[in-house]
């Protein structure tokens, strides 16, 4: 397999909150449904072994639920954690457990891209929801985009967590930034709450005053494990 972590050197970031964001990495595969079963073992064999997981990151396995032709990925692997923790995770050497895993990788699966970034603002954390639904962005103001998403979702609480973030590496053509909204179940996604007139007006200012922006695509992923 293409994916070779070591080889991948984040180089981040200078951004004034981290406390509460994040940096992220993502590998898109693709794998005949029945060898999905054999990477996730593959993964959890290597990741539950003592020292094998740094402490700070988390290892999320996605499977692509619902996304445009163009994609010919099938399950994303997620790397997520502060900027010390994924930089001490790439610059971790590979030991015998790693390359047992990674020839599983070379044997049933296939490269489809790599990408990696950081969270800007966050809302709800708590309301994490095992199904991501991520809108890629042309944002061509950031200046002004992201002050309009903080003001809008501090105005409004979002139902379940919400995030801005931005491409660092990898990204496609077109595409700055994304937002990602977790959602509980299949009803969660594909519905709206009702919003009440002070809401809609946030949302009505939120447009007005966020910049020249425009939605270049959608997917949405589901949780198939995480290790932390």
């Amino acid at each position: 397999m293409k994916i070779i972590l070591n080889t991948f050197l984040i180089t981040l970031f200078s951004f004034a909150s981290y406390a509460q964001e994040y940096v992220w990495s993502v590998y898109n595969i693709k794998v005949d449904r029945v060898n999905a079963g054999q990477v996730v073992s593959a993964m959890d064999n290597y990741l539950s072994q003592p020292g094998n997981l740094v402490d700070g990151v988390t290892v999320s396995l996605f499977e692509i639920m619902f996304a445009s032709d163009d994609n010919e990925a099938t399950h994303i692997i997620a790397f997520t954690g502060n900027p010390d923790a994924m930089n001490a995770m790439y610059s971790a050497g590979q030991n015998d457990q790693w390359q047992v895993m990674m020839s599983t990788f070379d044997q049933l699966t296939e490269s489809k891209g790599s990408a990696a970034g950081r969270s800007i603002h966050t809302f709800n954390v708590e309301a994490e929801g095992p199904i991501h639904h991520i809108l890629q962005l042309n944002v061509k103001e950031p200046e002004k985009y992201a002050p309009a998403f903080k003001k809008m979702w501090t105005t409004v609480k979002p139902d379940n967590r919400l995030t801005l973030g931005q491409f660092v590496s990898g990204r496609a053509d077109g595409v700055s930034h994304y937002i990602l909204v977790s959602n509980d179940d299949f009803k969660d996604l594909v519905t709206q709450r009702d919003w009440n007139a002070k809401e809609r007006a946030a949302w009505q200012s939120y447009r007005k005053e966020r910049g020249d922006m425009e939605i270049v695509s959608t997917m949405t992923r589901g949780l198939v494990k995480q290790w932390k």
